[in-house]
């Protein structure tokens, strides 16, 4: 059972008359969604699966916004249910296997994952879940073979060349890291760990100069990021280093 049902704000929603149907809270609901108003959004929807069990689009949303809101308990309750409704549904699959990613519960991610590609087998997001699952069992081979499968039907996220690139850390590709984190960068410039991770590649083909401008920008973005002060620490010091001897 969803934990709230409001049962009063329900019968005034659906007794209002034609001028308040079901089709319009829905659409009010995703308003809320759309705009991040997420604890509104969630009121709505449960009103209306309360009032109609075969609400596919009410279910699908509640799902979103639990899983947004931490109630992964409920959200995955809501998408299971939309699924008996629309048993294909990719965005189903997709959101559900995120949520199984977040709880740790990466079998089920996996299961999930893999059925869905039976019948959507050019869907980027599904193999990105996919390499999720492979770099978590340290399977960095297949990590990084799913990475360039989502990348290649979806060429303009940037979180799959990030995640492609320290997959490519972890097989000591330094060179092909650094690509493909100077790929997400290229194409969302405003995520501040796509700089800690450059910099890092940047470190390990020593070249420090270049790594101290990628933790700066990093740093930049997010000034409370520890871990890029002590890199930075790190590589001011070797670049100290390198000027005593000259």
């Amino acid at each position: 059972m969803i934990k709230r049902i409001l049962i009063m704000t329900v019968l005034v929603l659906f007794c209002a008359g034609p001028a308040f149907s079901e089709d319009d809270f829905l659409k009010k609901g995703i308003e809320y969604y759309k705009k991040r108003e997420y604890k509104k959004a969630n009121e709505i929807f449960l009103d209306i699966i309360r009032a109609d069990i075969n609400n596919f689009t009410a279910f699908y949303y509640l799902g979103k916004v639990s899983k947004i809101l931490g109630d992964n308990e409920n959200a995955i309750m809501a998408l299971k249910r939309a699924m008996e409704i629309q048993p294909n549904n990719v965005n189903l699959y997709i959101e559900l296997a995120d949520i199984y990613l977040i709880t740790g519960n990466y079998r089920q991610a996996e299961k999930l994952a893999l059925y869905a590609l039976q019948n959507e087998k050019e869907n980027g997001q599904l193999f990105y879940i996919l390499g999720q699952v492979y770099f978590n069992d340290k399977k960095f081979r297949k990590a990084r073979i799913a990475f360039e499968k989502a990348i290649s039907f979806d060429p303009e996220n940037a979180y799959y060349y990030n995640l492609t690139g320290l997959t490519y850390m972890k097989l000591k590709q330094s060179n092909n890291a650094n690509t493909a984190f100077l790929t997400a960068i290229a194409l969302d410039s405003s995520i501040y760990f796509f700089y800690y991770n450059l910099g890092l590649t940047y470190e390990s083909l020593a070249e420090w100069g270049k790594a101290k401008d990628s933790f700066e920008k990093c740093l930049k973005l997010n000034n409370e990021f520890s871990p890029a002060k002590k890199e930075l620490t790190q590589v001011n010091a070797a670049l100290a280093r390198i000027k005593r001897k000259k």
